[in-house]
Formats: C-alpha cells, structure tokens, sequence
C-alpha cells in the first residue's frame, strides 16, 4: 500500500509517500524563491519566541528541473530526504528530485498541495495535504515534516494548523496521518499505544506517538512493514509452489508496466474493492472509484518515477475475471523493491491465491530484475492471514506505521 507517516522529529511528519530512489539529500538551494498563498492556499504562520518569524507559503512544482524556478522544490527534495535518512539510517526512501516531482504531476485523482515553512530564507519543514478527488471523500492525508535540529520549536504545529486549515476548506471532515518506527528504534519495555484491532503497540514516548496525542489525533491501525531477502532458498520456494498448487481453477498471468487491455477493466474492477475489502475497522476510509483509465494514470506516474509496477494475478478460469493480485514496484537500480497492493477477493479466498501470486511475482522479479535482493511489504497488523503467508516467504520484522486519525469540527 501507499504508506503514510507523521512526526514532528526524524520524519517529522504524519506521513511519507512513496518513497524510493537513490541518495540526493545534501543537495541545497541556499535561498528559496517561494511565491506567498493564493486566497484558497491562504495559511501565513509567524512563531513567535526562538525564532523572529516563520512564513508557511505555497509551493508550486516547477514546470523542470535545474532552472531557478525549480529552486525551492529541489531545496525541499534535499530537506526531505535528510530527515528520512536520519530515521532510517540508509538511502531506501530518499527521492530524486525526478521522482518527486513525477508524484507530484499525477493529479487527476489526488489533489497534492504543498506547503513549506521558511525562515530566514531556509526551508525547515512542509506539510503535503493529499486530496482524494473521489466522489464523496471526506479524508485528507497530512504529511508533515520538520528538520530534526529544529524540533520542539512549535514548526510541526504550525504546519499541522496549516494542513488542518486546508483540510476545512477543502470540505473534508477527517483527516489521516501516520508515524513510521523501524524496528530497531523500538524499546524493549515501557508504556505503549494501541489500536482497536491487532497485538502490536507504538511506544507511548516516541516524539511522534506524542505530537499525534498532543494534537487530538487517534490510533486507528498498525500496519507492519517486513523485509525479505532474495533470492528464496530453493527449500522454501519448492514448498511454497506445493502450497500454491493446490489453488484449482485458477491461472497465473503477469504483466510489467501496463496491464494488458483485455484485462483492464477486470483488473480496476479488483482494484476498486483493495478499500472495501481489506481490514480497516479503526479507520475511516474513502471509496475510491478504479476505472480502465485510473490505471493508467497511475501506470504512468510510477513509469514517470523509473518504478514500473510488476503484477501478478490469478484469473478465475470459469468466469475470466480476476480474483487476485500483488504488484512490486520495480525501480532500474538500487537492491531495494517494495511490494504495493495485494488483494485477494472476498469471494475467492480459501484457495491459496495469495501465496500463488506472490511466488509467482517474486519469480518474475528474479527473472527481470535480478539486481533486486531485499522486497518490503506492509500489511494491517490485524491481517493475521497475509501475515502468515509472508511468514512463510521469510519476511522479517522491518517496521511499524500508525494510522491516526481526526475528526475536524
């Protein structure tokens, strides 16, 4: 899935998009050509006390890279990956500037608007607002961040406001925001934080968990993120194909980059349901409408990026529609892979198919991207039966994200 974090430190926001690439967090533009808010973009902040004043202005991505227009998006890509190189500790989520910009072009079903906090002619922070354009949606994504040497200086509260502020306007009644916890950073004992439904817990003391409570924000879901090196030991790929055989009335195809037209339909129809169909009790989730033509979108921006999507799925032979899929995100270089969606239907589950599709894909990515070794899922952590299937690929603990939540007025 498309993760999503906050914290007012080392990722100092409530979420992160999608994140890969390779290291390009020292490069800077010293002095930001940032233009002020428009009437509905309107959320000018001054913090008072250690610092004389903070602006929180808009930014536009430019039109290229490399002119001066395009300085402060590139200062901000470069700000950004910072923090998240001090949270994770390596490159596997910093951003070119190319991906970042290709994210943020797509905007035909998800209104991005940035804001940037500056002072002294530095960016120190943003807040990204991501709008479902869904009929009816009432949610709003934050993600906010803050450079880590600046915390607790009340810039994450005045970009949450700002956010906020734009959630209102923009009609929306709830807003999400995530904090993210790799695993090593977690404590062996103390106070913890829970969701409605699962067994995990966040530490009650983590700078995000308490900005989140701090500002009336509520944990409404843990997803675990896990980490499979590759390749699969032929032992334990020989018993997962065993598992996967018996999966009758069903046949594999796979496709890398577009999915093939006369599959198009059946697969955003499948698509449409990853909402309603995976565990999301302790959250408010938006329907979202998938058509032939919101798959292509969304194939072009990940082409943009340089991370074709590989996908897998499992036709049902009696009515050729599909009934399962996974995709990984394949990117040109690097050793790291992330695993998106994977949905088995309601109404075909029991039959072993997410084990066929994962193997299958992981197979395929072997084949097609053999400089691949380490694959990263994330799954709700009350998804007892996928996590299970990832257990027995080997996936290892990597992290957990939160999923907050708050209800506006």
């Amino acid at each position: 899935m498309l993760r999503k974090l906050l914290q007012p430190g080392p990722r100092a926001g409530f979420t992160r998009s999608k994140p890969n690439g390779t290291s390009d967090f020292t490069r800077h533009a010293r002095r930001a050509s940032v233009s002020f808010f428009g009437p509905r973009d309107v959320a000018r902040a001054a913090v008072r006390g250690r610092w004389s004043a903070l602006e929180i202005r808009r930014l536009t991505p430019p039109e290229r890279l490399g002119t001066p227009e395009s300085a402060a998006f590139e200062e901000l890509v470069g700000v950004l990956n910072g923090i998240v190189y001090q949270l994770w500790g390596d490159d596997d989520f910093v951003e070119t500037a190319e991906e970042a910009l290709a994210g943020l072009r797509e905007q035909d079903y998800l209104e991005k608007i940035v804001l940037v906090a500056v002072e002294e002619g530095a960016i120190v922070g943003r807040v990204e607002a991501d709008f479902p354009l869904d009929e009816d949606a009432e949610t709003v994504s934050l993600l906010v961040d803050v450079v880590p040497a600046l915390r607790s200086r009340g810039i994450g509260s005045a970009l949450l406001a700002a956010g906020e502020e734009l959630a209102a306007e923009g009609g929306r009644t709830v807003v999400s925001a995530y904090t993210e916890h790799p695993v090593r950073s977690l404590p062996e004992e103390g106070a913890w934080v829970h969701a409605p439904a699962g067994s995990a817990g966040l530490p009650a003391e983590d700078p995000g968990v308490r900005f989140a409570l701090r500002h009336g924000y509520r944990l409404g879901q843990i997803e675990r993120s896990s980490e499979l090196v590759l390749p699969l030991p032929p032992v334990r790929a020989f018993a997962l194909a065993s598992t996967a055989a018996t999966a009758d009335g069903y046949r594999v195809v796979s496709w890398f980059g577009a999915a093939p037209d006369d599959l198009l339909d059946s697969f955003a129809a499948l698509k449409e349901r990853m909402v309603v169909d995976v565990p999301h009790s302790g959250i408010a989730l938006d329907r979202e409408a998938w058509t032939g033509d919101r798959v292509r979108a969304q194939e072009r921006e990940l082409a943009a990026r340089g991370e074709p999507l590989l996908v897998t799925a499992a036709q049902c032979e009696a009515s050729g529609d599909l009934a399962a899929y996974t995709e990984i995100a394949v990117p040109a270089d690097g050793e790291k892979a992330e695993q998106y969606d994977t949905l088995v239907a309601s109404d075909h589950r029991g039959h072993r198919l997410g084990t066929l599709v994962k193997l299958h894909n992981i197979h395929e990515l072997a084949r097609r991207a053999p400089h691949i070794t380490r694959l990263l899922t994330w799954n709700a952590d009350e998804n007892a039966p996928m996590i299970a299937i990832n257990r027995a690929f080997g996936f290892r603990p990597h992290a957990l994200t939160g999923t907050w939540q708050k209800r506006l007025g």
